[in-house]
């Protein structure tokens, strides 16, 4: 439900996210994944390995997870070029050094997927100190938003570029991880600095899209202590085909917009629900309103 409208709710994959779709072919073109080792981040890279693209390259801190996550993609598809990177992304020169690599390099990227995360400290804010509220900014805002940016000025790249944003229903659900202040905050921070990004940067250009992957049962998950019974987990493949969809002309309508991976996009982009999208410039942004 949102905005006062019942969209239909999926857990599994559906045809209209589905990366064997023609409408969402990403032949010919190059996706860079961070954080594409394990769970939704891999859901993802494999996803638009099955769409097609031409080269996928997955960002990981852990050589050997990194390296098996790789061996996985090549061996069931043969047919894209998939690299892995080892970057811990939270450290700025590793990511200069990345980026600069890649230009030496020649290579561009039309996709860029931000799924890594910098895990906060359970405590409340003034618990934890200010010194260790603003590791959580520099590894969730700062970080992802210097990818964005080199990723934006790629030289000798024209072409229409996509960027993703991994978010969550945290930025707008206050009561569902209050033991993780820090993780709220600063995802809701960078979701508002994406849409900032949208606001002044045309569709056409680079088209933005931030989304909530939904509950899925992950690495991460398991090492906190859930199991495959504790909750009526969404399947990856869910966020993972949806992130192909969000990198493609059919969702051009959300630039700049947060939405759940779960609702049905046929519904978003029925004409009710879209044309008061399309009315109203700050329905599913981030912000006050109704002041």
């Amino acid at each position: 439900m949102f905005n006062g409208h019942s969209v239909k709710i999926h857990n599994e994959p559906y045809e209209a996210i589905s990366p064997l779709r023609p409408e969402l072919a990403q032949t010919g073109k190059s996706i860079l994944v961070c954080g594409g080792s394990t769970g939704i981040g891999h859901a993802i890279a494999r996803n638009f390995c099955e769409a097609g693209a031409s080269k996928v390259v997955i960002l990981g801190r852990r050589s050997e997870v990194l390296q098996e996550a790789v061996s996985k993609l090549r061996e069931t598809h043969p047919d894209t070029e998939v690299i892995g990177q080892t970057c811990d992304i939270f450290n700025r020169a590793e990511a200069q050094a990345l980026f600069d690599k890649f230009e030496k390099d020649a290579i561009v990227f039309d996709v860029l997927i931000l799924n890594a995360v910098h895990y906060p400290a359970m405590e409340p804010i003034l618990d934890q100190g200010t010194d260790r509220l603003w590791q959580d900014f520099e590894g969730n805002v700062r970080a992802p938003l210097y990818l964005v940016e080199r990723f934006y000025k790629q030289p000798n790249h024209s072409k229409q570029k996509y960027c993703v944003f991994v978010s969550t229903q945290d930025i707008h659900r206050w009561d569902s991880a209050p033991q993780m202040p820090g993780y709220q905050l600063t995802k809701n921070s960078f979701t508002c600095v994406l849409q900032q990004i949208a606001r002044d940067t045309a569709s056409d250009v680079m088209q933005v899209v931030s989304f909530h992957p939904s509950v899925v049962f992950t690495e991460a998950a398991a090492s906190a202590g859930y199991t495959k019974d504790t909750l009526p987990w969404t399947d990856e493949n869910l966020p993972g085909q949806f992130a192909v969809w969000a990198s493609s002309p059919e969702a051009k309508f959300l630039h700049g917009r947060f939405v759940w991976s779960t609702w049905d996009v046929t519904e978003l982009a029925s004409s009710k629900i879209k044309s008061e999208i399309d009315a109203d410039p700050w329905l599913l942004k981030v912000g006050v309103k109704g002041l």
